[in-house]
């Protein structure tokens, strides 16, 4: 964990605790220095991070405060799940459920470009933070794809880069469709929220150079610890559309 992570983990602790109240202003950032032992550029880091987690707000010339109701939310940046955890809860940690090779449902094989019922690796993952179920994935791979993957690469938090290095894949780029979603009976129980209750729920397809889907990952995240976040350059776009 670097320093800006311990600095970042001491104030929000601070703050989800309520010893920072929703309001106060923190301390100026020379002070925290001192207090943290650690230079400027690491102490703004570390209030870059809480502000992307909404635990606090800068207000320009003035300085930076506690949001009104603070709740932690961890942004995941551009599909980046691994980056984005990685930089805000680097504590997180994985475990496996279930593991398995099935035949392909019609639904999926429609998704892996494939047929029903064609041999597929599944596995059930579930994220937790500090002992709390925070997210879950469901992951479907096609035979051909998953062959020289062991069980202990399942719960790499950047499994896609483990997968790649075993399976000497070359990706090419990943589809994404995020939307609200009620939590299935399975889910609540694993994410420990009400059935029906919503969640975010993310679907991905992994394309390989040429476009060919190698893998589908269904991931559900409880509303109340994540939130999707994503920047566009609006000048591309424009380029684009203008080209």
């Amino acid at each position: 964990m670097t320093t800006y992570d311990r600095v970042a983990g001491a104030l929000r602790d601070r703050i989800l605790s309520g010893k920072l109240q929703p309001g106060q202003r923190l301390p100026p950032e020379r002070d925290l220095c001192r207090r943290f032992s650690a230079s400027r550029i690491t102490i703004r880091r570390a209030l870059e991070i809480l502000q992307q987690e909404l635990l606090i707000h800068r207000r320009q010339g003035d300085g930076t405060y506690v949001s009104a109701a603070p709740a932690r939310k961890i942004p995941i940046l551009a599909t980046d799940f691994s980056g984005s955890v990685a930089r805000h809860a680097p504590e997180l940690r994985r475990r496996l459920v279930t593991l398995d090779w099935r035949g392909a449902e019609p639904a999926i094989a429609e998704q892996l470009d494939t047929f029903p019922g064609d041999r597929v690796l599944y596995a059930r993952r579930v994220d937790s933070l500090h002992g709390t179920a925070v997210a879950m994935d469901d992951v479907y791979l096609p035979a051909g794809f998953a062959e020289n993957l062991i069980e202990d690469d399942w719960i790499e938090i950047d499994f896609l880069a483990r997968w790649r290095e075993r399976e000497g894949l070359e990706f090419s780029h990943v589809s994404q469709v995020v939307e609200a979603a009620a939590a299935d009976a399975t889910t609540a129980e694993l994410l420990g929220v009400r059935a029906g209750g919503p969640v975010l729920r993310s679907t991905e397809v992994i394309r390989l150079v040429g476009g060919r889907p190698a893998g589908l990952f269904v991931s559900s995240y409880r509303h109340d610890t994540f939130r999707l976040t994503a920047t566009v350059r609006l000048s591309a776009r424009v380029q684009e559309v203008s080209a």
